[in-house]
């Protein structure tokens, strides 16, 4: 028997004689990290025009995210496709984790900030007080069924539609090989491309998110399709065209006011397609350790900057107005998001089993014991300690 030898090409059949090996190599994980920040940061940066003076925001090409949200939903299709496709025990149980903990870090920063810091005057203030059911419905990540959003939420408005295309990747799995997928893009896409000519609104309308959940679902299928048919030219030609015909129908939706932001949004969508479908990247070492840690602060930083800088605004900028630039914005966002991925986010997610894990639990009891800490000794400054004038680190700290 002859000796055969193998290359990366080799081990990637043509798409369509069922033999497709589609687990991507290990060091393409770390680029769709990098990219998912990049898109979170394009969002940040568009938003730093809604929390400050326009004149003090970070530069930018385009003032609109919506590209970015269409990229991550590419991004996501292809994750998804991938975490079904190879562990489909548990899956819905990891989605849960990786998105209700911070979802709802989330409602509670900006509760607090409306409820209890006051911060009803300043940026990002709702134009009706939210009700306690709002809240609740934000909570549950109701948006894409019940007219709810709440202004210093609005990020998670993706979040919510995201979550349903998550319920949907079972049965689409089971889709696989018919031609109900590919009829479901078509329409999808051709509804995007065209919805200037139904709705005379933006597409990510604050009180139709069911509907916005239908027009944007070929986004997410073309990641969907990109994981199963790497290297499929027809798929992504078609989406192509589309992603850019919905630019051009929607032009004032993606803010395209001149070449440059014309050119970052077909940039964007072009490149993410290409990068998915042909998996382009090989990374490791220290950058991959990089890109992959840029990859996890993602998405609490793109959940959680807008009620963080709610709360800012209607505080600390309340006081220090000079502060309210779009680079103390960005540093916030960013010290927000690390500290929300090292202390809730990982934790939660890499605990195994259905508790929390012993240095978890460790952590957890630390801030019981700071949080104890500083209650008794508030209580010590007021009334003093009985029969002492002493009050001992342990007491403090129990």
């Amino acid at each position: 028997m002859g000796l055969t030898v193998f290359n990366r090409r080799a081990l990637r059949p043509a798409v369509g004689d069922g033999r497709v090996m589609n687990e991507p190599h290990r060091g393409f994980w770390p680029v769709l990290g990098g990219i998912r920040f990049l898109l979170a940061m394009w969002v940040l940066f568009d938003h730093t025009y809604n929390v400050g003076p326009a004149e003090r925001a970070i530069p930018v090409l385009t003032k609109s995210g919506l590209m970015a949200v269409m990229c991550f939903f590419v991004i996501s299709g292809f994750s998804i496709h991938h975490s079904i496709a190879t562990r489909p025990d548990g899956y819905l149980r990891r989605r849960f984790l990786r998105i209700f903990p911070l979802n709802a870090l989330a409602v509670v920063i900006g509760w607090v900030a409306w409820s209890v810091l006051g911060a009803s005057g300043g940026y990002l203030v709702p134009s009706e007080p939210p009700t306690a059911w709002q809240f609740i419905g934000c909570m549950l990540l109701l948006e894409a069924f019940l007219p709810i959003m709440i202004s210093f939420l609005y990020p998670a408005w993706s979040l919510s539609i995201e979550a349903v295309y998550y319920l949907l990747a079972p049965p689409f799995k089971k889709l696989e090989g018919r031609p109900h997928i590919p009829a479901i893009m078509i329409a999808s896409g051709l509804f995007f491309v065209a919805w200037p000519l139904f709705r005379n609104e933006y597409v990510a309308g604050r009180n139709s998110y069911w509907l916005t959940a239908i027009v944007m679902l070929w986004a997410w299928l073309a990641g969907w399709v990109a994981y199963k048919q790497p290297r499929d030219r027809r798929y992504l030609v078609l989406l192509g065209i589309a992603g850019l015909a919905a630019v051009a129908t929607q032009a004032r939706f993606f803010d395209v006011r001149n070449f440059g932001s014309a050119a970052v949004n077909c940039v964007a969508w072009i490149g993410t397609l290409v990068v998915v479908f042909y998996r382009i990247g090989d990374v490791g070492g220290r950058t991959a350790a990089v890109f992959d840690y840029l990859g996890e602060i993602s998405f609490p930083l793109y959940i959680l900057h807008y009620p963080v800088l709610f709360a800012v605004a209607g505080s600390l900028f309340r006081v220090y107005p000079n502060l309210n630039w779009g680079v103390t914005h960005v540093v916030i966002a960013l010290g927000a998001a690390m500290l929300a991925y090292h202390w809730v986010d990982k934790p939660l997610r890499l605990s195994p089993g259905t508790g929390l894990s012993p240095r978890v639990a460790d952590q957890f009891g630390r801030l019981r014991l700071w949080a104890n800490g500083f209650a008794f000794s508030r209580r010590v400054m007021r009334t003093g300690v009985p029969g002492s004038s002493k009050v001992s680190r342990i007491e403090l700290t129990r």
